[in-house]
């Protein structure tokens, strides 16, 4: 060999060595600032000038599909979208797991079925394994040539793709560490969020649970309350029937005396009566055993009969109270179209009250006309209801004051019998907060017109 072309040679290598040398030393420096997917940005297009490869591609290898995820694919200095490339029918195929394979020319005629082969005009193809710290393949170096490679120059180009390898097989393990870490993450925020939601409603259900625990115990203890408050409004009017009968056997009362007792006697009975029905009312409408049905009745009659009985009813009690009812508000309603029996309940439920807790003063009540609808009301200058009970007044065996009131009596159902009447009417009843005299209970029911007047028969008030 002459001494010209000896020193060509080793210029030529001590060239290459150069171009080298200051890419292997930014690869393996202990002050490399890129890692993971910068590493790969970074080193790409260095691979493409240092080999001459119109493309370098770097991929992560998914076992399960047997595809390869570009973790870069560089052309030159320009960077391409990433993407997931399938390794049947490639020359890739060949490669991931195995040894490096190179096909210095012709490697679109090779692999015909490999189409992003002839889509970007390859002719030459070196593929470089790479493999994890446990030695199973984990991704793959491949430099691609639009032109035929000389043989000598596939294995120098091999050679300097090999001192790649390890660093990318490392970067690639802590990528797939890291991503695997962030998917576990992922993971157990989901898993987090679902315990936390489902601690969520279990605290939800253990308070509604508890909520219900503490209205059955109250609901015992208003029915225990009940009961004892029944035998005092059946044991009493009863006792004093029976006590005043016994006194009715003297011959010595006066004709006066014989008045007044039958008169007591008379006012208990009543009284006993009223309890009767009300338990007779509640066991129907919790059996849903109503039978009276919608009738035409005239409601100015059945008012005014209702202000005729509660006054002789506060003379019967010897009670000082006005009872008033307001005619001008029934001008536009002659007769409606309803279940009457419910409405003449609801209506001596509410006067019953109004006069039991109203000792002097007075009670008005009527209604009017609105819309599509009937608005009744009954208001009285009484005891009220204390500030707080407004909301349970109407659930069943509720009173004002849980002991038994000699004074008042009642037995809690009086209200509740009310609503579901009202209910059942298809209407609405209430307590007016903004009536601060005494109270005043206002409900609605539909209301329609009728032609046909009908008379309201008096028994019913009995």
């Amino acid at each position: 060999m002459s001494w010209k072309k000896w020193f060509y040679k080793k210029e030529t290598a001590l060239k290459r060595f150069q171009a080298v040398e200051s890419t292997v030393y930014e690869i393996f420096a202990p002050n490399n600032r890129y890692i993971g997917r910068q590493f790969f940005q970074h080193i790409a297009p260095r691979l493409c000038e240092l080999t001459g490869a119109n493309y370098v591609l770097i991929g992560k290898y998914l076992k399960n599909t047997n595809q390869v995820s570009t973790l870069v694919f560089a052309n030159g200095k320009l960077l391409k979208e990433n993407f997931i490339y399938d390794l049947s029918d490639s020359p890739c195929e060949r490669v991931i797991g195995k040894k490096t394979c190179s096909f210095p020319k012709s490697v679109a005629q090779l692999f015909p079925k490999d189409r992003a082969l002839a889509k970007n005009g390859v002719e030459g193809y070196i593929g470089v394994p790479l493999f994890n710290s446990s030695y199973e393949p984990n991704g793959i170096l491949v430099a691609l040539f639009k032109k035929p490679l000389n043989k000598k120059l596939v294995k120098t180009i091999e050679s300097l793709m090999y001192l790649y390898t390890a660093r990318m097989s490392t970067e690639i393990e802590h990528l797939s560490a890291k991503d695997e870490v962030e998917k576990r993450n992922i993971e157990l925020e989901l898993m987090h969020r679902a315990l936390k939601e489902k601690n969520k409603k279990l605290d939800e259900s253990l308070g509604e649970l508890n909520r219900i625990q503490l209205k059955s115990q109250e609901y015992d203890q208003l029915k225990s309350t009940f009961l004892a408050n029944l035998s005092h409004e059946l044991r009493t009017p009863m006792n004093v029937i029976l006590g005043f009968l016994e006194l009715l056997r003297s011959e010595e009362l006066s004709s006066e005396e014989r008045e007044e007792y039958i008169n007591i006697i008379n006012v208990n009975g009543l009284q006993l009566l009223k309890v009767m029905d009300n338990l007779i009312d509640i066991s129907k409408l919790q059996t849903r055993l109503l039978q009276e049905g919608p009738s035409r009745f005239s409601l100015k009659d059945l008012m005014t009969q209702l202000l005729i009985h509660y006054r002789n009813e506060a003379n019967t009690l010897q009670k000082n109270v006005r009872i008033e009812f307001t005619e001008e508000s029934l001008e536009k309603v002659k007769e409606v179209y309803t279940d009457q029996d419910a409405l003449l309940k609801v209506l001596n439920h509410l006067l019953d009250n109004a006069l039991k807790f109203t000792s002097t003063g007075d009670i008005s009540f009527g209604c009017s006309y609105e819309a599509d609808y009937l608005h009744f009301y009954v208001k009285d200058t009484g005891i009220g209801v204390p500030e707080g009970k407004e909301s349970v007044i109407f659930d069943m065996f509720r009173q004002v004051s849980t002991s038994y009131n000699p004074e008042f009596g009642g037995n809690g159902l009086g209200l509740a019998i009310s609503k579901k009447y009202i209910d059942t009417l298809g209407g609405q009843i209430w307590l007016d907060k903004n009536y601060t005299k005494g109270a005043c209970f206002r409900f609605t029911i539909p209301y329609e017109v009728v032609r046909v007047k009908s008379e309201v028969s008096n028994a019913a008030l009995d």
